[in-house]
């Protein structure tokens, strides 16, 4: 049985800051706002994630989820520094887990915090490169706002592309209600 904990102790993330890529995503802008679409790529390829650095771990809320007993997946979340969003910093469900609603409760238990709180939703950052992250996403209520092509565009290599071949972050919102 599935349950969702808030954890009272700040743990380290374990997993390895590399991710298997095996979509690209495509992002269309129209008069109506963002719409994703998904191709999937040749072949799938490991990218190196930037580590998250979070300066003040006191300040975050961290929810596990459980199952017969064990932490399956966990939900890092903080209040943004202008107080009116629950920002996700960092989701993850072990890989055999997934699908299974494990990330769907953690959100969820973001979404009751966010509204006890008297925020006004949750927000998450992703990039063009995650197209499970986006798709995830899409399936928990989130909607894309925003895109910032130049917040990734630090290493020599994304600063070589075209603007339009770089990096981009990707911002979704999910507003309470």
């Amino acid at each position: 049985m599935l349950y969702i904990k808030r954890l009272q102790t700040q743990e380290l993330l374990k997993n390895a800051d590399r991710s298997l890529v095996g979509e690209d995503v495509l992002v269309r802008i129209s008069r109506a706002g963002f719409s994703l679409s998904y191709l999937p790529a040749a072949e799938a390829k490991w990218l190196n994630c930037p580590a998250k650095s979070w300066t003040d771990l006191s300040s975050c809320i961290l929810f596990g989820a459980y199952m017969d007993g064990k932490i399956i997946g966990t939900c890092t979340s903080s209040v943004t520094p202008s107080g009116n969003w629950l920002e996700i910093l960092d989701i993850r469900v072990d890989a055999q887990f997934r699908r299974q609603y494990a990330g769907k409760a953690l959100i969820d238990a973001n979404v009751d915090y966010a509204e006890k709180a008297g925020l006004a939703g949750l927000r998450l950052v992703t990039n063009d490169q995650n197209a499970v992250a986006c798709q995830f996403c899409e399936h928990t209520g989130f909607h894309l706002q925003g895109i910032d092509r130049m917040a990734d565009a630090v290493t020599p290599e994304e600063l070589q592309k075209p603007i339009s071949q770089r990096t981009c972050q990707l911002i979704f919102y999910r507003q309470k209600g």
